[in-house]
């Protein structure tokens, strides 16, 4: 059987979520933007949001192009690199339970060696599937 080739990890709902592929790339989509990932940058993501979501306003960390700031009852500001989200406090709460559980399966998915072997190559077509294919002439 063939493992997929995308897992979605985590949700908030249709527009926000966590995808990871068997490349190592891990998808974070929210809202209209995707910002793509390495499996170790998404690990230090999701550490970093871990001790923001633990730790009380005002706040500011950072972790290489990862930047979190919390003011007292006011929005969250989460910077990636040159992607920046302002989120209320309910939506930066969703975002660190987002990425902790995704980070959890993202762990039972490498642990479990799904994505261990080489997929397996597609057969050749035939002669009469590669004319099915190009059903006009190259000249």
């Amino acid at each position: 059987m063939r493992a997929p080739h995308i897992f979605r990890l985590a949700e908030v709902d249709e527009q926000r979520f966590i995808a990871a592929c068997r490349s190592g790339v891990v998808h974070l989509t929210w809202g209209r933007t995707t910002t793509r990932l390495n499996t170790h940058e998404f690990r230090r993501l999701s550490w970093l949001l871990a001790q923001a979501t633990e730790a009380s306003s005002p706040l500011s960390l950072q972790d290489g192009q990862m930047h979190v700031t919390c003011r007292q009852d006011d929005d969250c500001e989460f910077r990636l690199g040159p992607l920046v989200l302002l989120l209320s406090p309910a939506e930066f709460d969703e975002l660190g339970q987002m990425v902790r559980a995704a980070a959890r399966r993202l762990e039972e998915i490498l642990a479990s060696g799904v994505w261990d072997e080489d997929e397996p190559e597609e057969a050749p077509l035939s002669p009469l599937e590669q004319l099915r294919q190009h059903p006009f002439s190259e000249n």
